[in-house]
C-alpha cells in the first residue's frame, strides 16, 4: 500500500469517528429532565456555597424553560431548567426527587418484619 493511499484511509477514518462517537454519546447520555412545579424547594450550587429556595413560577415549557427561584434570605432570580447547577429537593406535595421518580413501583413488604413491628407494639 503506498503513503498517499495510507493518509485517504487515515483521513477518511478520523472523519467517521466523530460521528460514532456521538451516537455512542447519545446513546449513553442520560436524561435529566425536571419540571419543576411552582412551590417545590430546590437547591442552587455555587463555586463556593449552596443557595436554597422555593419556585416561586415556572416560565415556558420544554427545554428553554426557565423558573423564577426565590431564595431563603427573599431574593429572587431566573434560572434556566437545564441548569446543572439547579437540583429538586422537594416537590411542593412533599415527596423527594427519589420518591417521584420510583412512585410508579409497589412499596416492597417484608411480612416477617411487619409481625415483629406489630409485637413489638403490642408490648409498650
Amino acid at each position: 500500500m503506498g503513503l498517499s493511499k495510507m493518509r485517504r484511509r487515515a483521513n477518511a477514518d478520523s472523519k467517521a469517528a466523530p460521528a460514532e462517537n456521538q451516537s455512542r454519546y447519545l446513546m449513553m447520555k442520560k436524561g435529566r429532565r425536571i419540571d419543576f412545579k411552582q412551590g417545590d424547594e430546590i437547591s442552587y450550587a455555587l463555586p463556593s456555597s449552596v443557595l436554597y429556595g422555593t419556585v416561586a413560577r415556572v416560565l415556558g415549557a420544554g427545554e428553554s424553560a426557565a423558573v423564577e427561584i426565590e431564595y431563603e434570605d427573599g431574593r429572587k432570580e431566573i434560572k434556566r431548567v437545564g441548569d446543572r447547577a439547579l437540583s429538586l429537593l422537594r416537590r411542593a406535595s412533599g415527596l423527594s426527587e427519589e420518591e417521584e421518580r420510583h412512585s410508579d413501583r409497589d412499596r416492597l413488604r417484608d411480612t416477617e418484619i411487619q409481625q415483629v413491628y406489630r409485637s413489638e407494639k403490642h408490648k409498650h
